[in-house]
């Protein structure tokens, strides 16, 4: 099966209209995603626009019948070689209703930005309420895991296939434990990327500890331990299970549509 991986070439993306940009300041920013295909297969072909998270969200899309909302966090940690230590924190307002489809809201300087992925119409669609515009990307019919985010204003897309995961890894379970107020179930992944494979003088352990919920079917906490970026937890707070407002995860009549994200290219 195909698997799904970054290329490592961020765009700068503007909103809709130049006059907008000019007056927030901010732009979303994407990266292209490429699927990869076998030998002989002609490389890699276009998928997908987004960025990559790194709270290891991505769940299958077909969850249904497990609604809620809950506020989203991520803190990381980086400490540099003289010891100083870099901190970033940011939250945002995550809902998924009982069809799988899901929202992710974020304001950062007074300014709205929301994601919603629609696993039944099959597309990921980015909205900015003060400029009532939204950009529209189809759900290719071979990606079954993804999700949406919002970092510092910047938009968060991960997809795959069901194809062949990270490499080796060695896992140990943790047990149950109830986080957050949910009963999760805990798992410790442990790869090592081996001295000189990107240039590092020694052997470089990664660790990735996650809590999952099999009642919500998603990650309740997570913690990722990697020495070239620093350790990163996510977890989700305030969790409420219930029916969403289906007007959450449907676009506004009044939007101006467009059919990919500007500056994106052809």
């Amino acid at each position: 099966m195909k698997s799904l991986w970054p290329l490592a070439l961020a765009l700068a993306v503007a909103s809709a209209a130049a006059q907008m940009t000019q007056r927030t300041q901010k732009e979303v920013h994407v990266e292209e995603f490429r699927i990869q295909k076998g030998p002989g297969d002609g490389g890699s072909e276009l998928m997908m626009a987004g960025m990559i998270g790194a709270d290891g969200r991505m769940g299958l899309l077909n969850v249904t019948g497990k609604p809620f909302s809950a506020i989203e966090t991520r803190h990381t940690i980086q400490t540099l070689a003289n010891g100083a230590k870099i901190e970033r924190s940011d939250s945002d307002q995550l809902y998924r209703d009982d069809q799988g489809r899901t929202r992710v809201e974020q304001t950062i300087d007074g300014r709205t930005i929301t994601v919603i992925m629609d696993p039944v119409a099959r597309f990921v669609a980015i909205l900015d309420p003060a400029a009532k515009t939204v950009h529209k990307n189809p759900i290719p019919p071979e990606v079954v895991k993804g999700s949406v985010g919002l970092d510092k204003g910047q938009v968060h897309i991960l997809m795959s296939t069901d194809g062949p995961g990270a490499p080796h890894a060695e896992v140990a379970h943790l047990g149950d434990k109830v986080v957050n107020g949910v009963m999760t179930s805990g798992t410790r992944k442990t790869r090592v990327i081996p001295a000189g494979a990107i240039g590092n003088d020694r052997d470089l352990q990664l660790v990735d500890e996650s809590w999952f919920s099999s009642d919500l079917q998603v990650i309740v906490k997570s913690v990722s331990s990697d020495p070239r970026f620093g350790e990163t937890t996510y977890q989700l707070t305030n969790i409420v299970r219930a029916i969403e407002d289906p007007a959450l995860f449907q676009i506004p009549a009044d939007y101006a549509i467009g059919d990919r994200p500007p500056g994106l290219g052809k």
